[in-house]
This record gives structure tokens, sequence and C-alpha cells, in this order.
């Protein structure tokens, strides 16, 4: 049946939606190289000769981690409270060998999956009563990378290189009526605290010095 346009106008009416506000909404990247052991089963790299080795990456888990603490910050000529929020990112590793075996069939085995865990602090608008949130994003600007390696039996230590963006949304639940439209994350916030300067007690240049 052919939906009637003009009765939905008629019966259009301003609606009230409960929902989660965002109050900020930016990207992180996380970057790091670490040395990394790597089990693979029993026996199954026994007689391959490697030609390749790739390493997957993926974020399990980013989570808060102990208290927020409130900083001042210039955000363009304007003085703004922030909150330094620090998040918890356990990251999935796995190594993949791809090789010929005795038999000279090309063969692929995938490790045991190797967890990292790494934290940092971000600046946020994040004050208190709001969840802060993050997962990673999926496009070609995550990446992971093996440098050197070692094999010894059924191991292989390799240099991983890896690069996760995250996307992290402060948000707050309230009931709203709204025109919507699509919105954009903000740039990452760059906040260096520096050391307090003394500040002189005012003078009194009326009677001192004459």
């Amino acid at each position: 049946m052919a939906i009637n346009l003009e009765h939905f106008d008629q019966k259009y009416s301003p609606e009230c939606i409960q929902v989660c506000k965002v109050y900020d909404w930016t990207t992180n990247v996380v970057s790091l190289t670490q040395d990394l052991t790597f089990t693979f089963p029993t026996g199954s790299l026994t007689g391959v000769t490697i030609s390749q080795v790739n390493c997957s990456v993926s974020l399990l888990e980013c989570v808060e981690d102990g208290p927020r603490r409130d900083i001042e910050c210039m955000v363009g000529d304007q003085p703004v409270t922030l909150q330094a929020v620090t998040l918890s990112k356990t990251i999935q590793v796995i190594l993949e060998v791809i090789g010929t075996n005795a038999e000279g069939a090309q063969v692929t085995v995938l490790s045991t999956p190797v967890m990292i865990t790494t934290s940092e602090e971000v600046i946020l608008c994040a004050p208190e009563g709001t969840t802060v949130c993050c997962n990673s994003t999926q496009n070609d600007f995550n990446v992971c990378r093996v440098g050197a390696f070692t094999q010894n039996g059924d191991t292989i230590t390799a240099t991983i290189l890896l690069r996760i963006c995250q996307s992290i949304v402060v948000t707050f639940e309230v009931i709203l009526e709204v025109a919507a439209r699509f919105c954009q994350p903000r740039p990452e916030i760059i906040c260096e605290e520096e050391c307090p300067v003394d500040v002189f007690p005012p003078q009194c240049p009326s009677i001192f010095p004459v």
C-alpha cells in the first residue's frame, strides 16, 4: 500500500525522547612497540620454512581507571575547566605465520592470542555523573606490523608495532525535545600543565617609593 505523506504531515507533532546526550566526543590514537612472545599449537611449526609473518590487533576493552581530575585549559582564547580521565585498555594481538611444510605445501598457522594492557590520560568534558566509554574505529588507520622475530620451537618472539584509533564518547541520559543533524568528533585537546608562577603582592605606589 502506498504511503500517504500528506496524512503524515497532518499528524506530525513535537515529541519527547529519552536519550544519551553527548557531552564530548573525540578520537585518540594508541601507538605501541613491544617485544611479545607468541605460542603456537604443539608441533605446528615443526619443519615449516617461514616466508611471512603477519599480525592482527583488536581493542577488547577500554574502561575508565581511577578518579577524574579537574584541569584548567585554554581552548581558543577562553579558559575552560575540563577533566583528565585515565583510560585502561586491553589489546589482543594474534600472530599469523605463512610458510611451506616438509611436504612442500603452503601452510598458515595462528598463534594463541597475546593480551597487552596499557593506560593513558585524555582531556575531556566529563563532569561528575557522565559516563566515558571508548571503542576502536574500524578503518584502514588501525595497523599491526611485525618487525624482527626469532623462533624457538613452537614459540616466536617478535617486535610488534601497532596503532589503534579510538572513538571516545562522554554521555549522560536526558529527556529532550530535539531537532537533529549529523555531527563529527572534535580534534584532540593537548593541555600542557605548567608549574605555578610566583605572584607578588600588590604594591602601594601612591606612598612608596616616593
